[in-house]
């Protein structure tokens, strides 16, 4: 099970997986700083930690998520396209736009979808579907 990320004329299969390896792509492309918050989500604490000691530690990772929007290295967008539901979510054009921004430089071969497929998604495809003037959802 997956999910299918689309704009109005394309869209693009994979694994909760690959979208997650996509969204790190992003956090990258703004700074290795925010990369470095962003990747913490991953980690022990953020994942296996529950009750109070979860609660604290999700109140100072998000006051310095918010730190980091203040400081504009990152927008309220993208901030929004990061935290939003691994399964079920949508950006309008604007947001799409910024993304875009972030990725258009990026290995168009690099695969975030399924490998044995021909299909496979690839930042090609992604690249379409950001930069396609509408907005983008995946479910």
């Amino acid at each position: 099970m997956g999910i299918t990320i689309s704009s109005k004329r394309y869209s693009c299969d994979m694994g909760y997986g690959g979208f997650g390896r996509f969204r790190k792509v992003v956090a990258e492309n703004i700074n290795d700083e925010f990369y470095n918050h962003y990747s913490e989500l991953s980690s022990q604490e953020a994942m296996f930690s529950f009750g109070i000691e979860r609660e604290k530690y999700f109140e100072k990772y998000d006051a310095k998520t918010k730190e980091y929007i203040e400081k504009k290295i990152l927008t309220v967008e993208v901030a929004n396209f990061l935290y939003q539901s691994d399964s079920d979510g949508e950006v309008n054009r604007k947001q799409a736009k910024q993304i875009y921004e972030l990725i258009k430089e990026c290995d168009d071969n690099i695969s975030f979808g399924y490998v044995g497929r021909t299909d496979c998604a690839k930042m090609a495809d992604l690249k379409k579907i950001f930069s396609d003037k509408t907005k983008v959802e995946w479910r």
